[in-house]
């Protein structure tokens, strides 16, 4: 079912737009409540050395012969002869070595003899495909390259390897399960099989759905846990008509500085910023993403619709804040930076050393309404660069 809802700030017009961007931030770093998408490297896998792997840049551009380095990585422990060979494909964030020795595909690995590769997704980790990440430069950051680079890596590899006749299954979770599916879908000469995890095979520009799974998954726990979020959220949107609580509003969720409403955008990133926190948990639900160092696992939909319930803390809206302020504690973090300009800044930062350059720009837009604040965020901020 569809939630609606009006509201009459000039920043809020007809719908509920949130344009959330997955970035891995620099270590110690937070942005929002985008944490549950990064992980610390915990460098269990240093016994798999990093290697590399000459990638064409332009796939389909034959007169561009230029090429880069893409990192992979190499599992021999359960490798037979003539056995399959697996292959994990990376997403919108570094390759983490840890899944070489851990996660269910080893356990299909073991029993099957299967040789396991695991190849950096273009764009991030340690996979530069150019000198920068300017606008020129992310022309050729797209689903279409990275599954040509799947495509030419499998091929290469076979044929030096010999294991060309073998038997390749594509493995991935979420985008990177995307990837597997489309992989099998294009190149079925290539890949015998897929495991597509959690894979939002079919994109969409406009996606409500998105947010009504953050209601009944709330629901689920507390059927009153989504009345009390949206009663909080629609609190702090009136008390943002009134320029005399920004003080309050401040204190109450730990901002780095004075709330700054200056803009629709300003309004929007900072209710999305908050609203993202529950959506994040909902997502990321009690998964078992542990063992390679993903912080905040503890915080479940239960946690935060305990905090939402717990009526010593004051009124829905002293609650929200109370889960604002637990988001922050949970990741050792003294403020939160709610500003939309800051975050500009640094999704306008082309430098391979800037902290976007970390993560990269995979994005979901979720158009909607009803447990949220409305809001629209109509740019897509990340490649903002006027």
């Amino acid at each position: 079912m569809a939630f609606q809802q009006t509201c009459g700030l000039p920043v809020c017009k007809a719908t509920l737009c949130f344009l959330f961007s997955l970035f891995v931030l620099g270590e110690g770093q937070y942005k929002g409540f985008r944490k549950f998408i990064g992980v610390q490297d915990t460098r269990k896998g240093d016994a798999f050395e990093e290697q590399w792997f000459i990638q064409k840049l332009d796939h389909f551009n034959g007169a561009d012969s230029r090429v880069w380095k893409q990192r992979y990585f190499v599992n021999e422990a359960f490798y037979k002869p003539g056995g399959p060979v697996f292959l994990m494909i990376g997403g919108e964030g570094p390759a983490n070595p840890a899944w070489m020795q851990s996660g269910t595909w080893l356990t299909y690995a073991e029993k099957l003899g299967a040789l396991c590769l695991m190849l950096e997704h273009r764009f991030y980790g340690e996979s530069h495909p150019t000198v920068d990440l300017s606008t020129d430069s992310l022309r050729f950051l797209s689903s279409r390259q990275a599954l040509a680079d799947l495509a030419h890596f499998r091929t290469m590899m076979g044929e030096s390897k010999g294991l060309s006749n073998r038997k390749w299954v594509a493995f991935g979770g979420s985008y990177p399960g995307s990837l597997a599916a489309w992989f099998r879908l294009k190149y079925p000469h290539l890949v015998h099989a897929s495991v597509a995890t959690s894979a939002p095979v079919h994109a969409t520009i406009n996606f409500p759905e998105y947010l009504e799974v953050v209601w009944r998954s709330l629901a689920s726990e507390n059927a009153e846990c989504p009345l009390l979020v949206k009663k909080a959220s629609d609190t702090l949107m009136e008390r943002l008509k009134d320029l005399t609580t920004y003080n309050n509003i401040t204190e109450d969720f730990k901002l780095c500085s004075k709330l700054q409403i200056q803009t629709e955008m300003d309004s929007a990133y900072f209710l999305e910023t908050l609203a993202g926190n529950f959506m994040d948990v909902v997502q990321y639900n009690e998964d078992n993403r542990g063992f390679e160092g993903a912080m905040g696992t503890n915080i479940t939909i239960k946690v935060l619709c305990n905090v939402m319930g717990d009526t010593s803390l004051g009124d829905p809206y002293a609650r929200y804040a109370a889960v604002a302020r637990l988001m922050l504690k949970t990741f050792s973090i003294g403020c939160l930076d709610a500003s939309f300009s800051n975050n500009l800044g640094v999704m306008t930062n082309t430098s391979w050393d800037g902290p976007a350059a970390n993560g990269g720009g995979y994005e979901h837009v979720v158009l909607g309404s009803g447990i949220f604040a409305c809001v629209n965020m109509f740019i897509l901020v990340c490649w903002l660069k006027m």
